[in-house]
């Protein structure tokens, strides 16, 4: 079973990982000859820009949103090209966006949209907005964008020859609702794994798991088929499941690992620093307006930090001989990778801002397996764990649990199992006592005393319908179920005169033994506890020997009141 998950597990990281080299790229059929970039305040317009044409950025980098407004600028000098007819971009929140389109007879149309206008792509995270119309192909496009919350609405941003615009190719969807419906299996699995052994860090990856599915249907844009959330709460909930897969994260990895895997210092930095990893997609999703330049920085700086606590976790952990890390080690790898490339590339100044959405899911999948298919090697260590233990508990119980001289379950283990021994029947309940057991140690010595012991013993234990249980010196309980369940336990307490006779010769006189017995509820629809039917048979065993001795005293039970008892003797 253990090496069809390794090689179950093996083949789908492989076909993940090849994905990322396989996959098609997203559809972009205008492609502009020129595309620039530049960054204004509220009141500039874009003949400001015109007249000072050093502001204008013409490489894939540089973005900044910390002014009011962002300008692109998209020259189509191929006449050759398709159409352009919408503007396409990540979903992400603005105040508005205004385009500009010349077309080729200079003739100048404008139109200006609000996020309520913009449509979502349900083939990825893409919003697009339609250009205005002019008579002919358009020659140069501007995009006025007010109040950016991240660069990628920008860096993104390209024309499409659609009006509705182009997402994924067929192949990225289909690839990107595998992903989708593939975290729910480790779902399944690990509340599969937890029903059986409840383990912290089975949660913590069921948490991670789930938040992650939330933020691949978000991410991926697959939500819009069901719902129309606009793009501040898809930001916001993206941003809410960022901070929180890393928290969880954390504290999967820091209980998952063993015990000694980590320093005891590293784990409390672990447990101390998740709630600050939360926070960080918590101020990234409030959209403070205020903060609205440094809001992205919030759940990337909280990934950023996370990233390096896992780091330097997977490395001391493999200095310190971990069996598990390897498996954090392969599935953490390429989520590792694309965090730092995407957290880099939003960062570093010179760099094109991404969110890499399709290469991030792909790394999610194989950290999901990887990890699933450690969490499964995990299981089955603690359960061989746990039944060396039971088995270990069960051989100390075999000795603590039984008397020494004569074999019989003791006292205390017959107080554990009583519940369930009643359950299965065993409702009749009888104490004996050997009647003056004390001449017999004081006349012949303890030697004889416990070999009449072990007489007792042997002869109450041989009913296969009861148990029989040494109380402590010459007491003993029995237990017993079926037909007759009474008339047998007086058998056996006549037996034991011959029995011991036989048995133990020398003897000054006849052993006998006096009995209290109890019959409850034989019909089986009460429940009782052990000290309170061991009361009534324990007051019933000392009128017995108040009425003489080596006689029975016998009740049977229906409840607790005394207009329900009957007694006999």
């Amino acid at each position: 079973m253990d090496w069809m998950w390794r090689r179950f597990v093996l083949f789908g990281l492989v076909a993940l990982l090849s994905g990322l080299f396989g996959m098609p790229a997203a559809a972009a059929p205008v492609v502009a000859s020129q595309t620039c970039h530049a960054s204004a305040a509220a009141g500039e317009r874009l003949a400001d820009l015109d007249r000072a044409p050093q502001r204008w950025i013409c490489s894939d980098a540089s973005y900044d949103i910390g002014p009011d407004s962002l300008f692109l600028r998209f020259r189509l000098d191929n006449r050759e090209a398709p159409r352009a007819q919408s503007f396409v971009t990540h979903a992400s929140p603005f105040a508005a966006i205004t385009i500009r389109v010349i077309d080729a007879r200079g003739a100048v149309s404008t139109a200006r949209y609000t996020k309520a206008d913009s449509r979502h792509l349900v083939a990825g995270p893409m919003m697009v907005l339609p250009l205005p119309r002019t008579s002919d192909a358009p020659r140069e496009v501007a995009v006025r964008i007010d109040k950016a919350w991240n660069k990628t609405i920008a860096s993104e941003a390209r024309l499409d020859s659609t009006l509705e615009g182009s997402g994924w190719d067929m192949g990225v969807v289909v690839t990107m609702a595998a992903i989708c419906g593939m975290l729910i299996v480790p779902l399944l699995l690990n509340f599969g794994f937890y029903i059986v052994l409840r383990r912290e860090f089975v949660l913590w990856h069921i948490a991670m798991v789930g938040l992650m599915l939330v933020q691949s249907v978000f991410g991926t844009g697959f939500i819009h088929i069901l719902a129309s959330p606009d793009a501040a709460t898809e930001i916001s909930i993206n941003s809410l499941c960022f901070g929180a897969v890393a928290a969880s994260g954390l504290m999967f990895v820091v209980t998952f690992l063993e015990p000694d895997a980590l320093s005891p210092a590293l784990r409390r930095l672990f447990l101390t620093c998740a709630p600050l990893v939360m926070a960080g997609g918590v101020f990234t999703s409030l959209q403070i307006d205020a903060l609205r330049p440094w809001s992205a920085l919030g759940i990337y700086c909280a990934v950023s930090f996370a990233i390096c606590l896992i780091f330097g976790a997977l490395v001391t952990a493999w200095r310190r001989g971990s069996k598990l890390v390897i498996f954090l080690m392969v599935g953490w790898a390429p989520t590792l990778l694309v965090g730092v490339y995407r957290i880099g590339s939003y960062v570093l100044p010179g760099t094109r801002p991404t969110e890499s959405v399709v290469i991030f899911q792909l790394a999610l999948a194989a950290e999901v397996l990887a990890n699933s298919l450690g969490i499964v090697i995990r299981f089955l260590e603690l359960r061989r764990e746990r039944d060396l233990a039971n088995a270990r508990a069960t051989e100390l119980e075999g000795v603590a649990g039984r008397d020494a001289l004569t074999g019989l379950w003791n006292r205390h283990s017959i107080e554990r199992r009583f519940n369930d021994l009643f359950r299965l029947g065993y409702r009749t309940m009888a104490v004996i006592d050997l009647d003056h057991f004390k001449r017999i140690n004081d006349r012949h010595g303890h030697a004889v005393g416990d070999a009449v012991l072990k007489v007792v013993a042997a002869t109450l234990a041989e009913d296969p319908e009861a148990c029989a249980i040494r109380m402590g010196g010459e007491e003993f309980l029995m237990l017993l179920r079926g037909p007759g369940s009474a008339e047998r336990a007086e058998r056996c307490r006549r037996a034991l005169s011959t029995r011991i006779a036989a048995a133990v010769p020398g003897l000054e006189h006849v052993v006998t033994a006096s009995m209290g017995l109890v019959e409850h509820d034989l019909s089986g629809n009460l429940d009782v506890e052990f000290a309170v039917l061991y009361s009534h048979c324990d007051r019933l065993l000392y009128e017995a020997k108040r009425l003489g001795r080596n006689r029975t005293m016998r009740e049977r039970l229906t409840g607790f009141t005394p207009d329900l008892q009957a007694r006999t003797a």
